[in-house]
Order: structure tokens, then sequence, then C-alpha cells
């Protein structure tokens, strides 16, 4: 099966990575590999007859990392937005929203 293009995301600030500024990312869809690598991006919750998702940030910001093709201090420098978007686009690749409800 053929890994997708990935999405884009236009920043709202650009950064700069690699000595270049960037005003927009390219996710591409992680691998089996990624995911084995990094784990999931999210923890699933479950007590007292209830299930919950808990985003794993760190995790989200390794994946950007990976997906994007950028250094971590790239990452770090992600306007609040920025990161949140890119952090809803990483959760949709596992079925999920930024507030870790799962997609239909």
């Amino acid at each position: 099966m053929a890994v997708s293009a990935g999405v884009e995301i236009t920043l709202s600030a650009s950064i700069s990575a690699h000595g270049k500024d960037v005003d927009t990312l390219t996710l591409r869809e992680p691998t089996t590999e990624d995911i084995i690598e990094l784990g999931q991006p999210f923890l699933i919750i479950v007590g007292d007859g209830e299930t919950g998702v808990q985003i794993q940030n760190k995790k989200v910001a390794q994946y950007i990392v990976r997906l994007a093709g950028i250094p971590m201090s790239s990452v770090k420098a992600l306007a609040r937005n920025d990161f949140s978007e890119c952090q809803a686009k990483v959760l949709g690749f596992f079925g999920t929203d930024a507030d870790g409800q799962a997609k239909s």
C-alpha cells in the first residue's frame, strides 16, 4: 500500500528550519516503522466506567519532527496555534481529532 502525500499546513508565523525560513509544513503520513519507533501520540485512559484520551505533546512533537523533516528546535519555535494545528493533523492520522475523539 502506498503512503499518501500527507497534509500541508500554512503557518501563521514563519519558522526557521535547516537555515531557511519556512511558512508551510507538509506532514507525510506515518509509516508502521514510525509508529513502532515513536509509539502512539496519545494514551487511552480507562477507569470508573469511563474512557478518555490523554494527548502526549512530546510524542506529537517527535512526530512533527519526523513527518515534516524539521528539527525539534523548529517545532519548539512554532506559534502555539500552529502547533495546535499540527497536533490535530498528527492525531488525525491515528483516527482521532485534537480533542482525542474518534473520527467518524
